[in-house]
């Protein structure tokens, strides 16, 4: 049975692997005057041969018989896996470094979901805006106006909304998925945990580079930057970026293509530094995407009775001119994005002596028009124009202990955002038969979020740290100027237009962790935690026909428990670390369904009382001979509702048939699995071969695998089934680094899966995978 007792025998191997290490002795030379020579254990292809280590014999031999200065020989060990510190933390983060990045494709955060175990990353419908679950903890939040479980960051700037955080992402530093409720060091307090996007900064030397890549589909990915000084204290980075094609989908009907991205940006940094204690970051960003819109294929059409579509890759649109006029899309004969987001920043830290004070202040402003047609059909059934015009401000002050010898690590901060947002949402149903018209709903939504933290970490002694954390957050948002409205049609004359009153959500929560890290020996830590977090509640505001639907739901709170280990072996070419968790999860919101007297069943968040998740991960990095890499992420979770009763629509109906009555009508689904993904693998292999002294040849092998998924409890039409994906490269580059030629396959195999299932009306899509891609890649790098 693989759990805890797995885990446990795991961390059993850890330890007995660690004391026979420990057992090792080495013998270090005394150094006395003279030249040192460093030498890595992995030296680089090229490097001179290095002479035969002497024994102290012979080398006391050896030093009499010269009168030459002692040369002593250090070997320093290189630890090629990079993050070394976060060793020595008990926390739960996935690196993913700007290599690995550029050798996925990943333009935009949808790209992350196969590089970290646990992790989902779906998009709303056939949307450009995400959806986030982390550990079975997410939110599938279809009007995108509500905090997500999942906080994404870019630089240290919170982006609350899906769309923001569905933007592109490119000249990349590094990406870290953190795991379990966060902000008690930065930002905003939230249950499922951050993804931290970190961008280039400004070089102190000239650098500057490109990248192509081109693939089938007739897909190209163009990133620029440049890099370097104007004055001693003064430096900048201007990187750019555009993607091209790549649509694969099909015209079930036509064989017209569709998905062909036509998407660009522009990032700029200044990096100032007045004095000697102070470094200041000016930064500015600009995207736009005017991509043809995902499509998705028909699963189920209970409108028109459209058999449901046996290729995953087929698609299928039609609008009607009067929605596209109604909607400003006149013109418009695909699914399509028309979304331009920019924005700026300033980040300031001061050295104070005792501390280090940092501010970041941001502005964040977006247009998003999306034009989709979610029935997957020829038919009016459920097509959707949407339209938000949002912008965030938000400033952060974080002052933080500077001394790493100190036996007390402190960080205390304040953390304030506010977001306004405008939408409104056309539905064309005029064909679905159930509907016969088509519906505008339209509202404007203010909020405001101000949160303090505080976090202190103590060594009680060498070996043993303790640590502890507090935040609170007042979130206040109001939804307001509600209005849904109908236009008639030949079967729909009668007047609808609805106007609603204001709405308010207050949520004023503490919440904290506690924390023990053990250093058992150099090379291998224990860590424990258990961690208190929230995420205000929100509005349903889509569909709205009543005034009930506008009520909102509770904020919920997750009550984590993880243990873990970390540990290095054999001189760092071994690393294995792991980690086990038991989440109790209250009030989670999720989307369900309501029955509207006199109406139906509308889709609505609602609140499930009580849910438990557990799971177990583990990470292993192995360079067991000079160029071998191997890597392998495990994600093991089970997620049961424990308290749970939703709407059946099914039972819904058959009362309607018998009564002629809409009642309400439930299901219950206690100790029912949640559908998360049971297991999730990530691994990679990778070598590389010397071509003589200034050459290297490097293939690769990355694969991925998720299990099954059921986003919607009860219906097994909404399962996503288990894929796996394998991909292989070559990459040639000489020595220098300069530049390299890449080729590579992507899903080499040509799986067919999909990344999401949702609802439509009287209906079920699904939105596909990537196909196989093949390509190539030429980088050069100054």
């Amino acid at each position: 049975m693989f759990r805890y007792n797995n885990y446990f025998l795991l961390c059993g191997t850890a330890l007995a692997m660690t004391l026979s290490v420990c057992t090792e002795t080495s013998v270090a030379a005394p150094i006395t005057k003279g030249a040192v020579h460093k030498h890595a254990s992995h030296p680089k292809a090229g490097a001179t041969a290095q002479k035969p280590v002497l024994s102290p014999v012979q080398h006391n031999r050896k030093a009499m018989q010269s009168s030459q200065p002692e040369t002593i020989m250090v070997r320093q060990t290189r630890n090629v896996f990079g993050q070394a510190a976060r060793q020595k933390q008990g926390i739960s983060v996935t690196h993913i470094d700007a290599a690995d990045l550029a050798r996925h494709q990943v333009t935009d955060v949808k790209g992350l979901m196969n590089l970290a175990p646990n992790l989902t990353v779906q998009p709303q419908g056939a949307s450009s805006s995400v959806n986030f679950t982390l550990r079975g903890v997410g939110l599938n939040d279809f009007t995108s106006n509500n905090t997500p479980s999942v906080m994404t960051y870019v630089d240290g700037v919170a982006l609350p909304i899906g769309y923001m955080a569905g933007a592109a992402m490119f000249d990349m530093a590094g990406v870290d998925v953190s795991n379990g409720p966060s902000g008690y060091t930065h930002g905003q307090t939230v249950t499922a945990g951050e993804i931290n996007v970190q961008t280039a900064d400004p070089t102190k030397a000239l650098h500057y580079g490109a990248s192509e890549d081109i693939a089938t589909y007739n897909r190209s990915i163009t990133n620029l930057y440049v890099s370097g000084p104007i004055t001693s204290n003064v430096q900048y980075r201007i990187a750019g970026f555009t993607q091209q094609g790549g649509g694969f989908q099909k015209n079930i009907n036509t064989g017209q293509t569709l998905g062909n991205a036509n998407k660009g940006g522009l990032r700029a940094k200044v990096a100032w530094q007045p004095d000697d204690k102070t470094n200041i970051v000016f930064s500015g960003n600009w995207m736009q995407d005017n991509s043809q819109a995902t499509g998705v294929y028909n699963i189920q059409d209970l409108s028109r009775n459209t058999p449901a579509y046996s290729n995953n890759r087929d698609t299928s649109w039609g609008f009607r001119p009067e929605f596209l006029k109604l909607s400003g899309n006149e013109g418009q004969t695909k699914p399509s994005y028309n979304n331009t987001f920019w924005g700026a920043g300033v980040n300031i830290t001061r050295n104070l002596g005792f501390a280090n004070l940092t501010t970041i202040s941001a502005f964040q402003q977006m247009y998003v028009h999306n034009l989709m047609d979610l029935d997957g059909t020829r038919y009016a059934i459920y097509d959707v124009d949407v339209n938000t015009n949002a912008n965030m401000f938000s400033q952060e002050v974080k002052l933080a202990s500077r001394n790493p010898q100190s036996r007390l690590q402190w960080t205390v901060g304040m953390y304030y955002d506010r977001t306004q947002m405008r939408s409104s949402i056309f539905n064309d149903y005029s064909q679905s038969g159930s509907r016969p018209y088509v519906q505008r709903t339209s509202y404007n939504q203010d909020q405001q979020a101000f949160s303090q933290y505080g976090h202190l970490r103590f060594a009680l002694t060498k070996r043993l740290h303790l640590q502890a954390g507090l935040t609170h957050e007042s979130d206040d948002r109001t939804l307001y100027n509600m209005r849904t409205m109908r236009y008639n049609t030949p079967a729909y004359p009668m007047p609808f237009d609805n106007r609603y009153g204001r709405h308010g959500a207050l949520t004023n929560q503490f919440s904290g962790m506690g924390g023990i890290e053990y250093q058992a020996f150099n090379n291998l830590m224990f860590y424990g935690s258990i961690r208190k977090g929230f995420k205000p509640g929100g509005f349903t505001a889509n569909n709205t026909v009543v005034e009930s639907q506008l009520n909102p739901t509770k904020p919920e709170s997750l009550l984590a428990y993880e243990v873990g280990f970390k540990s290095d072996y054999l001189h760092h070419k071994l690393r294995i670390n792991g980690d086990a968790f038991w989440y109790d999860y209250h009030n989670q919101q999720m989307i369900g369904l309501a029955v509207i007297p006199r109406y139906g069943v509308v889709g609505q968040y609602v609140n499930i009382p009580k849910s438990r998740i557990w799971g177990v991960e583990m990470e292993i990095d192995a360079n067991p001979i000079a160029g071998l890499v191997l890597h392998q992420h495990i994600g093991y979770e089970r997620g049961n509702y424990k308290d749970f009763n939703a709407i059946d629509s099914t039972a819904v109906a058959l009362a309607y048939i018998k009564t002629g009555v809409l009642s309400a009508q439930y299901k219950n689904f206690n100790n029912v699995d949640m559908g998360i993904p049971k297991l999730t693998l990530e691994g990679s292999a990778s070598y590389k071969v010397k071509l003589g002294e200034a050459w290297g040849l490097t293939p690769y092998v990355d694969y991925s695998y998720r299990g099954s998924q059921l986003n919607i409890p009860g219906n097994n039409l909404y399962r996503l089934p288990a894929y796996f994906l394998l991909d292989a490269g070559l990459t040639f580059a000489p020595k220098s680094g300069k530049w390299s030629v890449s080729a590579y396959a992507n899903n080499l195999l040509n799986r067919h899966y999909d990344v999401t299932r949702d609802t439509g009306l009287n209906g079920i899509f699904g939105v596909p995978g990537t196909p196989r891609m093949v390509g190539g890649r030429l980088k050069v790098d100054f």
